[in-house]
């Protein structure tokens, strides 16, 4: 078992190095291209395109190969598609490249989380903020390659091939230490969302919604805001995915000792006043600084509202999943593309401050959305429960 979680958390680990890869040559992409706000945000809303199209298909893939298989299937084609992309020769292109990097990304989503809630079943403990944490210091690795890729001027498709190469090669190398789930009857790829889960991801939708946001928008705001470098504009993308990854270190714990309405509530909170630092802060360290509390607040929040997901539904594990992640990319997908619109109407920073609100707004929702349903027999709530 201790095998099958360090694999995990290294799949975690290099889908988080491929989403900095593209994350921190944003700007250079977006220059090179000569790309206005606008049209950054239409090649953004080819990500959530794509992720979204691809979650139904990694409920089928999962559900029919199992997550090992379905990692297998999809780590062929995830990171290569980064090679497409880095050599788009206009929007059009680039658009058409990032939906099939997001939906790929997708199908590995689906399963590596049904993999984590495989290991949580079999160990009979919390397990998957552990593993989440891998995908924050993926997004450091690829964060510092980034980082040193536009200090030292080395072209985006130079940096997409190494990548790309390196994310094929150790993906598909973990796969093998991954466990198998119980065979059984078949079960439905699909299920019709209840109430609760509509609740639960409207949760999620809130907490995808900033942090895609500060995951593609953190480093364009450095340097459009207070005309930092392509460096220090990745080392800010860089510093998110680190206190990300601290939070995410401790999630289970904390979890275990406060329950999920009080970690999610409690990182919404400080969140919200993170992106109101982001925004406000007249220097590059505080804005900096506001990013990280960002990416600390909201650590733990995905994995917690995950690992909720199948037992407040009643799903099976593939669905619950596609089903919660579905809603939590409509998040994603309206964010980026949001703050892009916004933006060219009044301004990068008043278009940041939605953050701030929605950040509010899902700590209030977090009571409703993670609160399990009382049951009149039954005896104390679980400490999980919050």
């Amino acid at each position: 078992m201790r095998s099958a979680r360090r694999a995990t958390f290294v799949v975690f680990a290099v889908t988080g190095a491929m989403w900095a890869t593209w994350g921190t040559r944003i700007p250079a992409i977006k220059e090179r291209l000569a790309l206005s706000p606008g049209e950054l945000a239409v090649a953004m809303s080819g990500v959530e395109l794509g992720a979204i199209v691809g979650l139904p298909l990694g409920a089928v893939v999962t559900a029919r190969l199992g997550s090992r298989g379905a990692l297998r299937v999809a780590f062929a084609v995830f990171p290569t598609a980064l090679l497409a992309v880095a050599r788009a020769p206009g929007l059009a292109a680039l658009v058409l490249t990032l939906v099939l990097f997001a939906a790929a990304n997708s199908v590995v989503d689906v399963a590596m989380n049904a993999q984590g809630l495989e290991l949580e079943r079999r160990l009979r403990r919390p397990v998957l903020s552990g593993l989440h944490a891998g995908h924050p210091l993926g997004l450091v690795a690829g964060g510092l390659a980034g980082t040193a890729a536009a200090a030292l001027g080395i072209g985006v498709a130079a940096h997409f091939t190494v990548a790309a190469v390196a994310g094929v090669a150790i993906g598909l190398a973990a796969t093998r230490w991954l466990v198998r789930e119980p065979a059984g009857p078949p079960r439905p790829a699909f299920a019709r969302p209840s109430r609760r889960l509509l609740a639960l991801g409207l949760v999620a939708f809130c907490a995808t919604l900033v942090t895609s946001t500060a995951e593609n928008w953190s480093a364009v705001s450095l340097r459009a805001q207070h005309g930092a470098s392509h460096a220090l504009g990745a080392a800010t993308f860089t510093a998110y995915a680190l206190a990300q990854a601290a939070g995410r270190a401790v999630g289970d714990r904390i979890v275990a000792r406060h329950g999920r309405v009080r970690v999610v509530r409690a990182g919404a909170l400080v969140a919200s006043a993170g992106a109101a630092a982001a925004v406000l802060s007249p220097t590059v360290p505080g804005a900096i600084a506001g990013w990280v509390l960002v990416g600390l607040g909201l650590a733990a929040a995905t994995p917690t509202i995950l690992g909720a997901a199948p037992g407040l539904s009643g799903m099976p594990v593939p669905a619950a999943i596609a089903a919660i992640t579905s809603i939590s990319y409509l998040g994603s997908f309206t964010g980026p593309p949001l703050i892009g619109g916004l933006a060219e109407a009044t301004g990068l920073s008043a278009a940041l401050g939605l953050t701030v609100l929605v950040s509010l707004a899902m700590a209030a929702l977090a009571g409703p959305g993670l609160r399990p349903a009382r049951r009149p027999a039954a005896g104390p709530a679980a400490p999980s429960a919050g």
